[in-house]
Formats: C-alpha cells, sequence, structure tokens
C-alpha cells in the first residue's frame, strides 16, 4: 500500500505524479494499491489504469480528481484502451489490463472541456476485464461520465480472462450519457445512481460487437433529456427506475433475454406516441411494473412478440406537477403491438380522455387479464386471432368500450357500472 501524500515529486503536477506510482507498481510488482489523500488533484493529463493498480481515495466528498482546461481526454483511462478496442482484444495475453479498481473518490469534469483526445470530455474510459469501480461519483463532464467497453469474444485463457467487472457508481450532470456501458459481458453493476445528464442515464449496448449479458442490481435514472435507462443488450436485473426522462423511462430493446425483477417509471416527458415503458425485445420477462403516464407520455407499449409481464399497474393522474398537471390524460395506458404476448395481470386507471388497453389488428395468441378505471375509452380489440381477454371494466356512464372477438377468441368482458 502506497499513500501518495508520501510520496511527492516536487517536479511532477498532481496527474503525472499518480502515473509514476501506477507505472511503478505495475511494472516492479504487478500491482498495488494507492491511496489518494483527502484533497482535490488537479488531472492536467489522463490517468491511465494498468493490471493489478488500485487507486483508492479517501470518500468522494474528501478526495477529487478535478480536470483542469489542458486535459484532453479522460480523466482516467485504462491502458491502451484505443488500441484494444480497434482490435477488438479480448484476453490478458493480449495487452487487456485486468485486476484493477478505483474506489471512494470523486471525479469532477467543471473546468475541463471535451477536446479531440481518446476519450476526450469522460469521467472514465475503459476497455478492461475484472476490475472494480466502487463507491466513485462522477460529475459535470463534457461527454459522457463512464465508458466500459468490451468484446464479443469469449473463452479464457487463465484466470485473469474472467471478465466480470463490477461497479457501484453515482454520475450526474454530463454533457452526454451518464453510463455507457458496452462491456465487459457478465459485469454486474450493483448500484448506479444517475441524474441530469444531456444524454441517457444508463445505456447498455452492443455497439455492434459487445453482446451484453450484464447484470443490475439496481439502477436509478433521472432528470435525463432522453430515454432513463435503455438496454439494448442482454440484461437481467433486480430494480430498475426511469424517473423524468424523456421519450422512455426505460427501453428494453436489441436482445431476446432480458428479465427485469420490479420497474418504476413515472414523469417521464414527451408526446402520447412515446410510451413510459417501452419494450421492443422479444421474449422479455418482466415481474412487477408500475408506471405514472403522467408528464406527456403514454404508458406500456409491448411492441415485441413472446413477452411476458406478471403484474402491471399503470396510473395517468397528472397530479404530480409537470408540462400537464391538472388537466385530462388523453394518452393510452397499455398498447400490446405483437402476437403471443402474456399479461397475467393488469389495472389501469384515469386516462379520462384516453384509452384503457388497446391491441393491434392482427395480433394472435395474446393472453391478459386485467381492469380498468376512469377511461374514456376502457379497451379497444378487433382482429385478433386466438386471444384470451378477461377484463373488468369499472365504468361511468359516459364511457365506452369496442371488443370485436373472432371465432377463434375468448373474451370475457364484465361491466361494471358506478
Amino acid at each position: 500500500m502506497l499513500f501518495l501524500e508520501e510520496n511527492h515529486i516536487a517536479r511532477l503536477s498532481d496527474a503525472a505524479l499518480i502515473n509514476h506510482w501506477i507505472n511503478r507498481l505495475s511494472d516492479e510488482q504487478g500491482g498495488g494499491e494507492i491511496v489518494l489523500g483527502a484533497r482535490k488533484y488537479q488531472i492536467d493529463q489522463p490517468i491511465v489504469l494498468k493490471t493489478g493498480v488500485r487507486l483508492r481515495g479517501n470518500g468522494a466528498a474528501a478526495t477529487q480528481l478535478a480536470a483542469t482546461p489542458d486535459l484532453n481526454s479522460s480523466i482516467i483511462v485504462s491502458n491502451n484502451a484505443e488500441e484494444l478496442a480497434n482490435t477488438d482484444s479480448w484476453f490478458h495475453n493480449e495487452g487487456v489490463p485486468v485486476r484493477f479498481g478505483v474506489s471512494d473518490l470523486m471525479i469532477d469534469g467543471a473546468n475541463g472541456h471535451i477536446g479531440n483526445a481518446f476519450g476526450g470530455g469522460c469521467g472514465m474510459h475503459l476497455y478492461g476485464k475484472g476490475f472494480e469501480i466502487v463507491n466513485v461519483q462522477i460529475s459535470h463532464m463534457k461527454k459522457h461520465g463512464l465508458v466500459s467497453v468490451g468484446s464479443a469474444r469469449g473463452g479464457q485463457e487463465t484466470w485473469l480472462d474472467e471478465p466480470e467487472a463490477v461497479f457501484d457508481v453515482r454520475i450526474s450532470r454530463c454533457g452526454g450519457d451518464g453510463f455507457l456501458m458496452r462491456g465487459p459481458h457478465d459485469s454486474i453493476v450493483k448500484q448506479a445512481i444517475v441524474a441530469l445528464c444531456k444524454g441517457r442515464g444508463l445505456a447498455v449496448e452492443t455497439d455492434g460487437r459487445y453482446n451484453g449479458a450484464c447484470d443490475i442490481e439496481f439502477c436509478h435514472a433521472y432528470g435525463t433529456e432522453d430515454i432513463a435507462i435503455d438496454l439494448k443488450a442482454k440484461v437481467k436485473a433486480g430494480f430498475l427506475q426511469g424517473d423524468t426522462g424523456r421519450k422512455s423511462g426505460v427501453r428494453i430493446a436489441g436482445s431476446n433475454v432480458t428479465y427485469v425483477d420490479r420497474i418504476e417509471c413515472f414523469k417521464t416527458r414527451g408526446s402520447p406516441e412515446d410510451y413510459a415503458l417501452d419494450i421492443e425485445a422479444p421474449f422479455t420477462q418482466v415481474g412487477l411494473a408500475r408506471v405514472r403516464a403522467d408528464w406527456g407520455t403514454s404508458g406500456v407499449r409491448v411492441g415485441a412478440p413472446h413477452c411476458q409481464i406478471g403484474q402491471l399497474d399503470i396510473d395517468g393522474l397528472r397530479n404530480t406537477g409537470g408540462p400537464y398537471a391538472g388537466t385530462k390524460n388523453d394518452c393510452t395506458a397499455l398498447f400490446i403491438q405483437k402476437s403471443h404476448n402474456r399479461i397475467s395481470s393488469f389495472n389501469c386507471r384515469n386516462f379520462e380522455n384516453g384509452r384503457g388497453f388497446v391491441m393491434a389488428p392482427g395480433c394472435k395468441g395474446v393472453d391478459v387479464v386485467g381492469t380498468t378505471l376512469n377511461c374514456s375509452q376502457h379497451v379497444w380489440v378487433e382482429g385478433g386471432l386466438g386471444i384470451d381477454a378477461r377484463l373488468n371494466l369499472i365504468m361511468n356512464s359516459n364511457e365506452n368500450y369496442h371488443a370485436v372477438p373472432s371465432p377463434d377468441d375468448n373474451f370475457s368482458i364484465r361491466e361494471i357500472r358506478n
């Protein structure tokens, strides 16, 4: 363990000093831990992480890595990240850095700029395996907060090739995406809280190569100018909370093996053509979803086949402030757009000028059970084949529904008049 404040070299800047000791530990003993002091470090060149070296601060409130106007790259970058990404390298013996770490500090880009070097304007830009980013806060980056990239290749030659990285981060006020996850596969996002970014909050995507397989235990993304949580690769998740995003609170797209235990979406900004929870990937499975369609978007769209939702609650009441506060909701609560989907139990309510449950014509093999309340048109279903719908419509006198079953459908619709 090396304490940086006890190992100054007078001629070196803060960043050069950190890099000096990273190189020494990596070259002489294959790694080690560098403990940073409780102060602000001025970062005028990227800190380059190497295999086995761990940086540890005294907590985000005490230890800060702050970009200077001279910085032309990320504040932290893994060794040879650009070259390794260009060659799609995977194994440690190909130069991929492994088992490095950053913990207990703050990364601040307020005085930095995007620049023209690799990773410019990002807090961290990583290409590695088996690393840990724990108790790290990233703020005010001009581009993305955290970018992690991996290969689509697989296999292990030694134990150093075990791919799983671990993340526990808070990211806020960045000019691009907060957390852009493109590998390594089988990584674990234990906790990601992402706020007030100009792009997306958390984005898991393939970039044409990365094959996903990311586990997310908890993510809360809010106040973003794009989709709050955007899943475009294979994901298994515990709890996703998309709050005050734009276009979607949570979008699930691009992969047919995404499983989520619990989703909450609310205050999603957009138009009735947007959906707070938007499912575009086939075979998606969701245990419980709670959606508030109260800031302009519709509720839930199932836009891919063979999806399942266990319990679904959609509320259109506009009583939480925002651009449509106090107005009647003219959007759609639940739209099933594709065949062979199943909603085991749904409740939708308070779409006073809108629609409750809508199914696109031509859908086949859809199975839904649910209750609608306080909707102008509770149901619109026509032109399906093999539809099993068991619906309770709690209706006022001025409300209606439209349901035309085919001979192969099984409709059980109960009108309960208030």
